[in-house]
């Protein structure tokens, strides 16, 4: 059978959380605010409004503190309404392959919270429904979530995180 795919895979160790979903149509919970440099999220440059250089350097230092602090606090907050955490062995867009130790039943819906980097902090969400288990010997178990429903913010996140670790594995590549 000719396996057809619409998105690039590739092997990755990143973290993650899910949360157990009664269904397909509940309502998803993890919402991420565009990243900082984002047009939509700051459409004004300070420095246009006569600011100094000086001054606009501190208060963008000042800015990502911040963020880095408020991040730290949300993480907390993701730990309690996502309470499976996950390591992710692979990516696509259109899904991931991860290992737990909580066990998950084929067929269920879950949301699923991808970090794809830490400071600053990127993280991605998607609806999506298990569609095959592996155990493995040291008691975890290997899952694959194939992505049902999936902001196209989020899923623009997650293809410009593959491509840039595959163009990062093909210039390492150069050197040996």
């Amino acid at each position: 059978m000719e396996e057809k795919r619409a998105f690039m895979r590739i092997p990755t160790r990143l973290s993650g959380h899910l949360r157990l979903m009664p269904g397909p149509d509940d309502m998803q919970v993890f919402r991420e605010v565009p990243f900082y440099g984002s047009q939509s999220l700051n459409p004004y440059d300070a420095r246009e409004a006569g600011m100094s250089e000086g001054l606009y350097s501190l208060l963008c230092s000042i800015d990502t503190k911040l963020d880095m602090l408020l991040s730290l606090q949300r993480r907390d907050e993701l730990a309690a309404e996502f309470p499976v955490t996950i390591s992710i062995i692979e990516i696509s867009g259109a899904g991931i392959r991860f290992i737990t130790q909580t066990e998950l039943a084929l067929e269920q819906y879950v949301e699923a919270i991808i970090v794809l980097a830490r400071f600053p902090l990127r993280m991605a969400g998607a609806v999506g429904r298990i569609i095959r288990m592996d155990p493995l010997q040291d008691g975890a178990t290997e899952y694959a979530l194939d992505f049902t429903r999936i902001r196209e913010r989020d899923l623009e996140s997650i293809v410009q995180f593959v491509f840039q670790s595959q163009r990062d594995d093909l210039r390492g590549k150069k050197w040996d």
